[in-house]
């Protein structure tokens, strides 16, 4: 843990963007970080610009990270303030030429999720600078400085978080940096509120019902009370569609309350104290604790304990019962009022329109900025086993972890009720961002915080307001969040999205792996002439280099991403007028909604999930102490057969032998594989060895009238575009069991186009235009759907550089000598009408073919040598990899010639001959 000192040092100095996971803090240590902070107080000097801290010293093993980073934290906070706050400084003082001040000190500028408060801090800053400049016409003195930013801090700053202890953090770094001699500290408790911004509701939110969606069997529920409560709440729909209610709210009186108090001056001690009792009074005056426990109910409806009947399934607030509490026909049950006001503190609701309903009054926030968290809802079983229970965290598989946890009430009854209580607010959480209909953009699928703040974000925006926000790249190209993307584009509020490397100043970032974007949106009544986009970024600088932006929009998104409408993370202008023009060739593999759109009749499938399907999984150890026999990696007993489990980095292009077990210690399961020996690799026998293995029958039932040839060809769903050498990692294998990485496909095309199209997916070109589309590490059954792969009847033309034969019987025999290296293969080879023994390995060999079949889909896509030049120079991984082994970009150069020569043969008329001589066949 930080020191005190050091901890709120490293905020200010390197950023709030280093963001304190306060949830994995226990009580004590938050206690010691916070009274450290309060300890902190007496020991601030400076001017007002800048502070120093007494006896600050430098944390043991967490240096800051200086060398090789290629930006601050601080520095894309600002250039944030540049995007989002600027414009709405600029825009106000043009409007108001004789009042600036005043109307600058009208802004509201808003973080929901403040955490220690570093973007509000610096957004309070930049905003008093300009005030004070305003107010001095010129160069203000420190004095003037200070007492600008003490009004702003009162004034236009507010916050929230769900763990109270950063909202007190927050208050008392906002109170540090504007600190006003001679003046009381500023009153926050109405602007730096607890809760928790993404569970809560509105009156437009809520209407006249409370929905059938939120009825949901959670942890702990009885389903057949769930099941009558969802029937009572639907027969009081239908009865209330008959009724007329005229619902009394008190949102003007608790907004003219609200609005007294931002009113009240807190100059002096007394009328201070006099502004935090009418705080007081009005938190529990009568209209704010019922509009509080109105929408608290409705909430609460969708995380309501259904466990057996009694009081509590009785008070249920279904939609009659909650009617009648809005609506206040009969007092309410104390039980529903307790129940409500339990599970509201437990889940922490937070209702933006009550809390502020001065601004929303006005149509919502001035400014919305921040950092969200980046975390699944989901609770992860190995994430909060890890240090409460570590065996079960190290269980062998989930199977075996499920039974561990399973056992718990006997073993360990207290931490089974720490989990089931976890477990139900987690599914309480997901079931209310999926189902309430507060985030219907974005509240799909494996449902990220990040999401779910972009799409709020934009909720409490103001019509003429700016949001920025750091948020995973992810929000514009994956598949989960393309609603929300296509909105923002449709609409045009989305003003820029800017995308950098991560330098490992996220702690949910996994270092350079996830890509984050600076983006900034407008209020829709202020709509973009066209968002600007940058892509892969790794410093500052490169926002001042023109050609790394461009522009997109619907339409243009349309040609490249049709089905998702996703964005693609084109690198330069140059490498957007390249990919647009492949694409406006070739198309896209599988176009949905189209009769035509999927020529290759392609199927996806995945066979067996490491964690859903792990009781299936029999280990080596397990199989030999049964008697099992293993031949050429699969196991044998009295007629009976298990087959490998492949996992996905057992596989690499053209190689279905990649990575094997065999070297890991017994029960490890390493991240990577080693991979076996060019001498092992020429054993045509040689099989690697797998972790698992699953029986025949269950492979066959996986893929019973989906597959019924003997091989398979699928790819790998994780992937790097940015720190690996290819991005698109397909293979053939064999017809075994395969895992949840391995994703697969299955054509209906005869096996000799399905050559030409594993050709194609394992190409250059299509690696090139991959890495425009994957933004994370995730290479999904949609990212393949939108990549342009060429059409079945391309193979069945003449090859112009060899007119006497079609492209696929160009294709068809390099790719059988790169693939066909095992008779664990054969099946491919026969079907592809093949016949003889496996062909021999030969790296050098390989390396060559595999040029030309890069050379060829250059001229089959219809790309410039010049371009194919730019394109190869995109490969920098690859490229540095070569140079170091080679002394050379070898790749680069021999596609070069090979393209070379292929144009050449296409111009003369004369047949390409390769300089390799006839391959070599297995003995």
């Amino acid at each position: 843990l930080l020191g005190a000192l050091f901890h709120l040092a490293w905020l200010r100095e390197c950023s709030g963007l280093v963001r304190v996971n306060w949830r994995d803090m226990g009580p004590d240590e938050l206690g010691y970080v916070y009274e450290g902070l309060l300890e902190l107080v007496p020991q601030i000097t400076g001017d007002g610009r800048s502070f120093s801290f007494a006896g600050a010293a430098e944390s043991q093993g967490h240096e800051r990270k200086t060398t090789g980073s290629y930006y601050t934290p601080d520095e894309l906070v600002q250039v944030l303030l540049t995007s989002a706050l600027d414009p709405v400084v600029e825009r106000t003082v043009d409007a108001h030429p004789e009042d600036a001040v005043d109307a600058l000190l009208e802004l509201t500028i808003v973080d929901p999720a403040c955490g220690s408060g570093h973007f509000l801090l610096a957004a309070a800053r930049r905003l008093a600078d300009r005030i004070a400049r305003i107010r001095a016409d010129g160069t203000p003195a420190s004095d003037d400085y200070q007492r600008a930013l003490r009004d702003v801090v009162r004034r236009c700053i507010y916050g929230v978080d769900m763990n109270p202890l950063a909202v007190e953090i927050c208050k008392v770094g906002l109170w540090m940096e504007s600190i006003d001699p001679g003046l009381p500290l500023t009153f926050l408790e109405s602007h730096i509120r607890c809760g928790n911004s993404l569970i809560g509701t509105s009156g437009a939110l809520m209407g006249d019902e409370v929905p059938d969606a939120a009825w949901a069997v959670l942890e702990g529920d009885d389903r057949k009370i769930t099941r009558a409560l969802k029937r009572l709440n639907k027969e009081e729909l239908q009865g209330q569609q008959r009724l007329e209610f005229e619902p009394r709210s008190e949102t003007g009186t608790l907004h003219d309350a609200m609005r007294d108090v931002e009113r009240a001056p807190d100059s002096d001690a007394a009328s201070l104290a006099a502004k935090q009792r009418r705080w007081t009074e009005l938190l529990g005056s009568e209209a704010y604790e019922h509009e509080k426990l109105v929408a608290d109910a409705w909430c609460a409806a969708f995380v309501w304990p259904k466990r057996e009947p009694g009081p509590v399934a009785e008070a249920t607030p279904t939609t009659a019962a909650w009617l009648a509490l809005r609506d206040q026909d009969v007092p309410p049950s104390q039980v529903l009022v307790d129940t409500t006001r339990r599970i509201a503190e437990e889940f922490r609701f937070f209702h933006w329109a009550l809390a502020f309903p001065q601004i929303f009054a006005r149509g919502g926030f001035d400014v919305v900025l921040g950092n969200p968290p980046w975390e699944r809802v989901k609770l992860q079983e190995q994430e909060f086993f890890a240090k409460r229970e570590p065996s079960i965290t190290t269980a062998r598989n989930a199977a075996e972890r499920k039974k561990l946890i399973a056992a718990l009430p006997a073993t360990n009854p207290a931490l089974w009720r720490e989990w089931t209580s976890a477990t139900r607010i987690a599914q309480g959480q997901s079931h209310f961002m999926r189902r309430s209909g507060r985030y219907p953009l974005c509240g799909r699928g494996d449902v990220n915080t990040y999401a779910l703040f972009a799409e709020h974000n934009q909720q409490v925006l103001g019509p003429r307001g700016r949001a920025g926000f750091i948020v995973p790249s992810g929000i514009a190209t994956e598949d989960t969040t393309k609603d929300y993307f296509q909105s923002i584009v449709k609409s045009r509020t989305l003003q820029s999205m800017w995308e950098f490397e991560n330098q490992g100043y996220f702690t949910a970032g996994k270092g350079h792996m996830l890509r984050f974007s600076l983006t900034t949106l407008a209020g829709r009544c202020d709509p973009s002439t066209g968002a600007d986009f940058l892509f892969q970024g790794q410093a500052i600088s490169d926002l001042n280099e023109p050609d790394r932006h461009f522009t997109l929009n619907a339409a243009d998104i349309d040609i490249i991403n049709p089905n998702t409408g996703t964005c693609p993370i084109f690198r330069t202008k140059h490498d957007a007028a390249i990919t647009s023009d492949i694409y406006r060739r070739a198309g896209v593999l599988w176009r949905e909604g189209d009769p035509d759109g999927n020529p290759w009749g392609l199927k996806f499938l995945t066979m067996f999930h490491m964690a859903n399907d792990s009781g299936l999984f029999r280990a080596r150890t397990d199989l030999a102490a049964a008697g099992w026999r293993m031949e050429a990696g699969r196991f044998e007993d009295e007629g009976k057969v298990m087959l490998p489990l492949y996992e996905a980095k057992m596989t690499y292009q053209y190689n279905h032998r990649h990575g094997t077990f065999e070297a890991a210690p017994v029960g490890k399961r390493p991240h990577r594989l080693p991979s076996p020996t060019d001498a092992q690799l020429s054993d045509p026998k040689y099989a690697p060895l797998p972790f698992y293995w699953v029986a025949e029958e269950e492979v066959d039932a996986a893929l019973d009238r989906v597959w019924d040839r003997g091989w398979l060809l699928g790819w790998r769903n994780i992937t790097d575009a940015r720190a690996s050498a290819r991005t698109v990692v397909a293979c053939i294998i064999p017809r075994t069991a395969v895992n949840h990485s391995f994703l697969l496909m299955t054509p209906s095309s005869g096996p000799q186009l399905v050559a030409g199209l594993y050709a194609n997916l394992l190409s250059i070109p299509f690696d090139y235009c991959a890495r425009q589309k994957v933004a994370g590490l995730n290479f999904t059954y949609f990212t393949m759907r939108q990549l342009p792969a060429l059409r079945p009847g391309m193979y069945e033309m003449s090859t112009l550089w060899a007119p006497s034969i079609p492209i696929r019987d160009w294709l068809l025999p390099r790719v059988l000598e790169l693939t066909y290296t095992a008779w664990s293969l054969k099946a491919f080879a026969e079907d592809c009408n093949e016949e003889g023994p496996p062909y021999v390995w030969n790296s050098e060999r390989r390396f060559y073919i595999r040029c030309e079949i890069d050379a060829a889909f250059f001229h089959l896509y219809g790309i410039s040598r010049d371009n194919v030049a730019y394109i190869l120079d995109t490969f920098p991984v690859l490229q540095r990899s070569e140079v170091r082994e080679r002394g050379e970009f070898r790749t680069k150069r021999v596609v070069l010639e090979v393209y070379d020569a292929l144009a050449a043969a296409a111009t003369k008329g004369i047949p390409y001959e390769s300089p390799l001589g006839p391959p070599r066949r297995a003995t």
